[in-house]
């Protein structure tokens, strides 16, 4: 198929392009290389095939230049911290909403299908957590007691303690974040573009992201940052919930694999609306990945506590994972392990220009702010 990816140089963009044209895909990416580490992913597209254009998705007239026959786009450009949005607003506005909007216009044009990078952000904190949780040694969980005593049999719509949260779950309410807020915008726009003007959509509300090509920072990335802080000695700080904070881990691979099933499924999906993460199989706090890190590298690592958590964070958000794999046949298949495993032999494998990017640039990438979930 011929695929356009805007965002195509960043961390997911990039690995997606490399994956699908391994596997005879015509990619062209499109990225406007203003993230520090993306242009590093340039001649792995080159390698591989792929085109790249320079180009920002706040621009239509930038589309000009993009392919007209694309079959299919990928939008997984974004800027992607929860916390920063808060600073400036309409920044994210301008890059999640506005930009996506830009590109359904592109997808019509071309009679395309699109496939929408959106998040767990598009939940309230204020509905997320609410829900009764109890402390355990290493992470939160929700006490499945105190939520029958409460609940009963009427459980919240899209929240199952077993399995987590679905897409039937409330978008409404408070503390979404900036960031959340201009990605349920964009969702909601999709949703109203396959309906209105027959662009076939496909939604995945992503939770936690990670993988080799990572440049994680302070405030998205962690997972892959906490591997790169182990190794530079970079610090770590918990914030909120004494690092016992839970989310869901969904890795390159099998994010690329799910999104190639949905590309040759558009006709079936269009419409519809997954929350899609590694499941209540492959999850992880802050305190347990730290404890890997220890394991993996043989050292620890100075780790400092703020009380209060960063507004808009989740204490414990996992994906119920069941409508996406009922529709297509796609389960997670990579672990905590062994996602740790791969990104760690990419840091190893790169050191030099990590190094460069973390340490020795003039323009360090260092976290200036602590670390947190804040990012999903």
């Amino acid at each position: 198929m011929k695929v356009l990816i805007t965002g195509g140089a960043g961390f997911v963009g990039a690995n997606l392009a490399c994956y699908l044209s391994e596997h005879g895909h015509k990619v062209t990416v499109m990225d406007n290389l203003v993230r520090r580490g993306a242009e590093l992913n340039l001649p792995r597209l080159k390698s591989h095939g792929v085109k790249f254009v320079h180009g920002d998705v706040r621009s239509a007239e930038d589309f000009v230049a993009m392919p007209q026959d694309t079959e299919v786009v990928c939008e997984c450009c974004a800027q992607p911290s929860a916390i920063d949005g808060y600073a400036n607003p309409l920044f994210d506005i301008n890059n999640n909403t506005i930009g996506l909007l830009n590109t359904l216009e592109y997808a019509r044009r071309c009679g395309s299908g699109l496939i929408f990078w959106s998040t767990n952000k598009t939940y309230a904190g204020e509905h997320i957590n609410k829900l009764p949780l109890v402390e355990r040694e290493t992470r939160w969980e929700w006490d499945r007691a105190a939520i029958a005593a409460e609940y009963g049999a009427n459980l919240p719509a899209g929240f199952d303690p077993e399995f987590g949260f679905s897409a039937d779950f409330t978008v409404d309410g408070h503390d979404h974040s900036i960031y959340g807020l201009s990605k349920i915008m964009a969702d909601l726009a999709c949703q109203e573009w396959s309906d209105a003007f027959g662009v076939r959509t496909v939604i995945n509300r992503f939770s936690c992201l990670a993988g080799e090509w990572q440049f994680g920072k302070s405030a998205q990335g962690w997972v892959a940052w906490w591997a790169i802080a182990f190794r530079f000695g970079l610090p770590l700080k918990y914030i909120g919930w004494e690092g016992k904070q839970v989310r869901d881990a969904l890795f390159i691979e099998d994010i690329c694999r799910l999104v190639e099933r949905e590309m040759t499924m558009l006709d079936a999906l269009s419409g519809r609306v997954f929350n899609v993460g590694g499941g209540r199989d492959v999850t992880l706090s802050l305190r347990e990945a730290t404890a890997l890190m220890e394991r993996v590298y043989g050292h620890s690592a100075p780790v400092h506590y703020e009380e209060d958590p960063r507004k808009a964070d989740h204490c414990v958000y996992i994906s119920d994972t069941r409508q996406v794999t009922a529709a297509t046949g796609w389960r997670p298949q990579v672990g905590v392990e062994e996602g740790y495993e791969r990104i760690i032999r990419w840091v190893r494998d790169h050191e030099d220009e990590l190094r460069w990017l973390y340490v020795d640039s003039p323009a360090t990438v260092q976290p200036a702010r602590p670390m947190s979930m804040a990012a999903g």
